[in-house]
């Protein structure tokens, strides 16, 4: 079997898982929202430190505030596993190298800043959410920046520079190809 073939099986493969992530994800927030009141409350905080002193549960209006704010970091997300499903699309055709891939992958890059943007103001608003209903002084505004945002920025640093490389090869491969 030759390095494209592998190339294009492979590439059907995470096409596909991307597909599925692509239509689970929304589902997942879905549920999470219209379910949070039944959920144990180590699922509900597992990326937030805040949790409520008191055991109540979030009205329907608190609800469809977390949802719509969750739908923020989602679309981040969905776009960027848009991208990449269509980078894998290409892979999969054997078209290994095009303009349209270092687009790809300037898009997947920013794609990655803008979910790092939302989440922080996904989980702060969580944050508010879930102590909303506590009283005055317990309340809590939790804002900050962890090691996988961190990972998360470097990685879209990265993702960026291969973008920028690729177009410096395209570039050079297409004056090669011109030149007699």
């Amino acid at each position: 079997m030759n390095n494209l073939l592998k190339i294009k099986t492979v590439s059907k493969i995470f096409h596909l898982i991307i597909s599925g992530l692509i239509l689970i994800l929304p589902l997942y927030y879905t549920l999470y929202w219209a379910f949070i009141n039944h959920l144990p409350a180590t699922l509900i905080t597992v990326n937030t430190n805040a949790t409520s002193s008191a055991n109540h549960p979030l009205s329907i209006q608190l609800q469809l505030i977390g949802f719509v704010v969750s739908l923020f970091p989602l679309s981040a997300l969905t776009y960027g596993l848009l991208n990449i499903r269509k980078l894998f699309s290409f892979y999969k055709k054997g078209v290994i190298f095009s303009y349209e891939h270092v687009n790809i992958f300037k898009k997947t890059s920013k794609a990655l800043l803008f979910w790092v943007f939302f989440s922080i103001v996904y989980e702060s608003a969580k944050s508010v959410l879930f102590t909303l209903g506590n009283p005055p002084g317990q309340r809590v505004l939790s804002v900050g920046i962890s090691s996988p945002e961190i990972t998360i920025l470097v990685i879209a640093g990265i993702v960026f520079v291969i973008a920028w490389v690729m177009d410096e090869g395209r570039i050079l491969n297409e004056e090669n190809r011109l030149t007699v």
